[in-house]
């Protein structure tokens, strides 16, 4: 059935959504799980514990495993490292969520994220001593980004502080807008859904911490190229596909707003199963981009080059593949999505919206 209605996610119900097995397609790619992922776990739960009241809330967030995440992310890093990326999962996961809960108020929405603006940049020390008042954070949750902020300060300079606040402005921003479509109840085209969803993904911080975290310093023309522009877009894009593709079940149960595979229903008049294989094939396409844009970094900047400089960029392109790698393990196991269950023997899934 191909669907030319207003919303098309209404129409969904009932029908059968196929996901082939997409781990064959990473198995060439950075992946695992930190072995401090139950120490952190118990620290995230700590932390939830302090920044959420309600015990229904608590335990559904809990149950989700933020540190598996985190372990995915960072599966080398000694525990320091793995904790403070936690603790950034545990901001980003929650902190739009006063943005959600704002009533309908698009100007609440906007003040609680210039206040978040300003709060992040003061924690990561980008404010002149006396230029301004001290701010204060509006809410329990964007508090807690002061610890992560002080914590990512040890690790790297002025410069790589200013780029990862402004993807962090980038990110809150874009969660007002994602609000704001929300609110309006348009269904967007898929450019208008892109504008926003590839900032409220956060991987462009990802992409940051990611370097410093790790320690990672490679090159200025290697940090500057096109080449390694476009691999961060498409590490961006395959988060984005693959939740999309695996929360789609989830999003149709809570009434979300605005899933890819919907809208690229309406946006070419497809049905379920054509657009769910577009969605698919877009993510073989970024995987193949990636690998052949890193092949590029490889062979034309880093040849001839002291073999620490290989070493730091094959760092670096196996923390950019970590990112897309985590998000699909966790989108399989996490209780978040429930979908284990619905696993085939081949390692596809099949289930009904």
């Amino acid at each position: 059935m191909s669907l030319q209605t207003a919303n098309p996610a209404e129409s969904l119900r009932g029908q059968h959504l196929h996901i082939p097995n997409l781990q064959p397609a990473f198995a060439a790619w950075k992946q695992g799980v930190n072995p401090a992922h139950a120490r952190v776990r118990q620290a995230v739960d700590a932390r939830l514990e302090g920044l959420i009241g309600d015990e229904r809330v608590l335990a559904k967030v809990r149950a989700a495993d933020i540190g598996l995440f985190a372990a995915g992310w960072f599966p080398d890093a000694e525990y320091d490292i793995l904790e403070t990326a936690a603790f950034y999962c545990v901001w980003l996961v929650l902190w739009d969520d006063a943005i959600d809960g704002s009533g309908g108020d698009d100007l609440e929405a906007e003040e609680y994220c210039r206040r978040s603006v300003a709060f992040a940049r003061q924690s990561l020390g980008l404010d002149e001593p006396g230029s301004r008042p001290l701010q204060e954070a509006p809410t329990k949750v964007c508090g807690s980004f002061a610890g992560v902020g002080r914590r990512v300060g040890e690790y790297c300079g002025l410069e790589e502080r200013r780029v990862l606040f402004e993807h962090l402005r980038e990110y809150m921003e874009g969660c007002v807008t994602e609000y704001e479509w929300r609110r309006s109840g348009e269904v967007p085209s898929v450019e208008q859904f892109y504008s926003w969803r590839l900032k409220t993904s956060s991987v462009d911080v990802m992409l940051d911490l990611c370097r410093i975290l790790n320690r990672i310093h490679v090159p200025a023309d290697v940090l500057e190229s096109d080449e390694l522009r476009v691999m961060g877009v498409c590490v961006n894009k395959l988060l984005i596909l693959i939740n999309e593709l695996f929360s789609l079940k989830k999003e149709l149960k809570d009434g979300a707003f605005g899933n890819l595979v919907p809208i690229t229903m309406r946006a070419s008049n497809l049905d379920l199963e054509v657009a769910a294989k577009s969605i698919v094939q877009d993510i073989y396409d970024c995987i193949r981009d990636f690998d052949s844009n890193s092949s590029v970094i490889k062979t034309t900047f880093v040849a001839g080059q002291q073999p620490s400089v290989a070493d730091q960029v094959h760092q670096l392109i196996q923390a950019y593949q970590a990112i897309a790698t985590t998000v699909l393990h966790f989108s399989i196991v996490s209780p978040r999505y429930g979908l284990l269950k619905e696993q085939q023997e081949d390692g596809s899934f099949l289930f009904t919206l």
